[in-house]
């Protein structure tokens, strides 16, 4: 596929139109992305959502492996794993993302995806796992497929003071979240399908799910001490595997803090098709609460 080609198609992409997303260089291996600030990306504060952070270092990623693919009939390609850091807030400022393919195997592409601003702090810094896979050359693959459904427990419905207010800010509240439990550690939230929240092929973006796993495992913090925001919080790293695609139907994220170490909170996150029951992606996110004497 030629540049000019993926370039039109990146920014056409519905999730993408929605972020704001530019594509300001592409070459061989290496993708430069700008999201311009906007209220809609923000949390209170115009402080920019991590979940865009994480968007934009997954379309990066995914985009730096397309520049050496060439587009034929029958190919399947997917984000696999996605890891984040965070490392400053962006406060009403763009972020630049610079991707860049560490290395490029027979099926799966790795890639380094740096953000920043302008005046170039460092906001977050990833790694995208990338995998294009040919089902033409290899029929045989059809034969060997296996999807797991969800086996989480119902949940009570109890919910912490304020729950849904956590879920209000403007980029979140852009994602249609819901809390349908907050309590004690452990909370399932639900992301509606949209439009807006689509790839190219119609199924829930990854940017989008890592966003929503990013939201569930901090209110799953935030169920432990309360919610008080008085106190500092924000989420250190998330890490996301993506199982099966969610094709226009709503996703149910549950999330419970596996343990909790003083102001950190380490939290598992696994997320399913709302119709299907089918484990759509899995994730783990530190979390930190300073609690203010």
């Amino acid at each position: 596929m030629q540049f000019d080609e993926l370039k039109t198609r990146a920014e056409g992409t519905p999730y993408h139109e929605a972020l704001g997303v530019r594509v300001e260089s592409i070459a061989a291996d290496r993708v430069r992305l700008r999201i311009p600030f906007k209220d809609e990306n923000s949390n209170p504060g115009r402080a920019l959502h991590g979940g865009v952070s994480a968007s934009a270092i997954d379309i990066g990623g995914a985009l730096a492996a397309w520049t050496a693919v060439e587009e034929r009939p029958g190919l399947e390609a997917a984000t696999l794993d996605l890891t984040v850091n965070y490392l400053a807030a962006a406060i009403g400022e763009d972020i630049v993302a610079n991707a860049e393919v560490l290395r490029r195997g027979k099926e799966i592409v790795y890639s380094e995806v740096d953000v920043r601003t302008d005046a170039g702090k460092r906001i977050a810094i990833g790694l995208v796992t990338y995998r294009v896979f040919d089902r033409a050359a290899s029929p045989a693959a059809a034969q060997r497929q296996r999807i797991t459904p969800s086996s989480d427990p119902a949940r009570s419905g109890e919910r912490i003071h304020g729950a849904g207010a956590f879920v209000m800010s403007p980029f979140i509240s852009r994602l249609g979240l819901s809390v349908e439990h907050a309590h004690d550690g452990e909370t399932t939230l639900t992301m509606p399908f949209r439009r807006e929240h689509a790839d190219a092929s119609g199924a829930v973006h990854e940017g989008a799910l890592a966003a929503l796993i990013d939201t569930t495992g901090a209110l799953a913090s935030w169920s432990i001490t309360g919610l008080d925001m008085r106190f500092k919080a924000s989420t250190v790293g998330i890490h996301a595997s993506y199982h099966a695609p969610a094709v226009k139907e709503a996703v149910v994220a549950h999330a419970r803090t596996l343990r909790r170490n003083n102001e950190m909170f380490l939290n598992q996150v696994t997320v399913c098709g709302r119709t299907s029951g089918t484990v759509v992606a899995t994730g783990s996110v530190t979390y930190r609460i300073v609690i203010g004497g």
